[in-house]
């Protein structure tokens, strides 16, 4: 029973981890969810403390991704138990890697295997890798712990967050021996930890404004036409309050992922709502658009037009979603119900563009790819100082996404130091500045547009100019404190010499 109750609790504190994120956003729980399975691992065989981890990475992915059941519940089953490995692999890690240590070896254990392996292997592996559940993004509203991320990206919110938890359960275990000295010490390292960043200066830009209007066009909901009827129904409604803002002083307007699902190459009415909007408002525009390449292939795309010339520029979408935008080896996995709703593949790109608009340099990414903070710093490494992601959340309906999505964002701006103008085709759209605060959002399912003055940086962050040092930095470690672990195993395991 006692096995059966840690499991349990397990089980409980990674569903309250989920609790931080939004939309709850309790996100001090954060900073203690992970003291269940830290204790428990420390006392835990390899193959059991695998199985905590696995058992908080179900509860924890399980409730925090439930809403990819929208698209159907064999594909949340098989991300959340993928997700939920990697957690599996940390509490093995922290096993091995801190058995007959030095109480304090823990404290440093942790963050550094969850940074390596939670954070970093899980956005990179398998496929393209995924990014959902970075403790960062439950932190999205605390702007001055989020100002950490200025140095280390996303991946020193993170540590900084296990650190906590790890000074905390070490102080619990010191308590429960009634050391109190040692408790009071790992207390203080843990508010040490997550206070510190209030000290990280705060920049002054002193760049002119400009003026950037998001258009929310909305998807219309149990619409009675064909698909070609919606998809022009977007674009049109766009269009219309792209004509709204017809001698309002801006001097960019921004249109999301899927503001236009038809070829304005191909399609006449597309492209009259497109170029109409442009003529009308009189203002560069970037589109969030497709383009066919043949029936079974497209391409997602963002166009920078500018009034009197068109199309200028377009940029590639570069990182995909599979099983979303594309189907990995469709020969073996077509057969499956669900993937019936992507009949066709996106083909990536393959360079980042910055667009060249009202003055400075704007770097768009298009949904997925603002998930990831390495992707999104060199977009901002190539001289961009003005970040634009154009997104289309409207699959996930009245969900939590639309929100956690937003929820990257702010911490994609506080790692680079740059507004970020985050425009979804249903909501939330939003302004968001370089500290992380939303400015100016639009709910979801609404159609209007918002206006707010922006400022292209004049620097940008250490993260965005030096990149991932931390992940690589923790990866060495944890490999160096695997392998001390595993040779401390090996010593005990050998016969003792006749």
């Amino acid at each position: 029973m006692r096995s059966l109750r840690t499991f349990v609790v397990v089980a409980a504190s990674g569903l309250a981890l989920t609790l931080a994120f939004p939309e709850t956003d309790l996100a001090p729980l954060a900073w203690i969810a992970l003291v269940p399975l830290l204790l428990a691992c420390r006392s835990a065989s390899p193959a059991r403390a695998a199985a905590l981890g696995g058992t908080f990475g179900l509860a924890f992915f399980g409730s925090l991704l439930i809403w990819i059941s929208i698209v159907g519940y064999v594909a949340w089953f098989v991300l959340v138990l993928l997700q939920a490995s990697f957690i599996a692999l940390f509490g093995w890690v922290m096993a091995v890697a801190t058995e007959r240590t030095p109480r304090w070896w823990p404290m440093l254990v942790a963050p550094v295997a969850w940074v390596a392996i939670v954070e970093f292997l899980r956005s990179v592996v398998p496929t393209v890798g995924f990014t959902w559940g970075e403790l960062a993004q439950s932190q999205h509203d605390l702007l001055w712990l989020l100002s950490a991320a200025r140095l280390g990206g996303g991946w020193l919110v993170a540590f900084l967050i296990v650190f906590a938890n790890a000074a905390l359960a070490s102080a619990s275990s010191a308590a429960l021996e009634r050391e109190w000295g040692r408790a009071v010490v790992r207390l203080g390292a843990a508010v040490l930890a997550l206070v510190w960043p209030l000290a990280m200066p705060v920049t002054q830009v002193d760049a002119e404004p400009i003026s950037v209007a998001i258009v929310q066009g909305n998807v219309p909901r149990d619409f009675p036409g064909s698909f070609y009827e919606k998809e022009l129904a977007i674009a049109r409604s766009h269009e219309r309050l792209t004509r709204e803002l017809a001698g309002t002083d801006v001097d960019l307007v921004v249109w999301a992922e899927s503001s236009v699902g038809l070829d304005i190459r191909r399609d006449p009415q597309a492209a009259q709502a497109v170029y109409g909007a442009l003529d009308a408002v009189d203002a560069p525009m970037v589109v969030g658009g497709n383009l066919d390449l043949d029936d079974e292939r497209y391409k997602v795309v963002a166009f920078h037009l500018e009034p009197g010339r068109g199309i200028v520029d377009v940029y590639e979408k570069t990182h995909l979603v599979p099983f979303g935008e594309y189907v990995p080896a469709r020969s073996l996995f077509g057969w499956i119900p669900m993937l019936d709703q992507v009949p066709r593949d996106a083909v990536p790109g393959t360079e980042g563009r910055v667009f060249p608009v009202a003055g400075g340099m704007v770097a768009p990414v298009i949904s997925f790819e603002g998930d990831f903070g390495s992707l999104v710093r060199s977009r901002i490494d190539a001289g961009g100082r003005l970040l634009l992601v154009a997104t289309n959340t409207s699959t996930w309906e009245d969900s939590a996404a639309s929100a956690q999505h937003v929820a990257f964002s702010q911490v994609r701006a506080a790692e680079n130091g740059v507004w970020v103008i985050h425009a979804a085709v249903s909501g939330i759209s939003a302004f968001i500045s370089p500290l992380g605060k939303v400015e100016e959002p639009i709910p979801l399912w609404t159609a209007g547009s918002a206006v707010h003055d922006v400022t292209f940086a004049d620097g940008i962050t250490l993260y965005a100019r030096v990149g991932d040092w931390l992940p690589y930095l923790c990866a060495v470690a944890t490999v160096a404190a695997l392998a001390s672990g595993l040779w401390r195993r090996k010593r005990r395991a050998a016969p003792a010499p006749s």
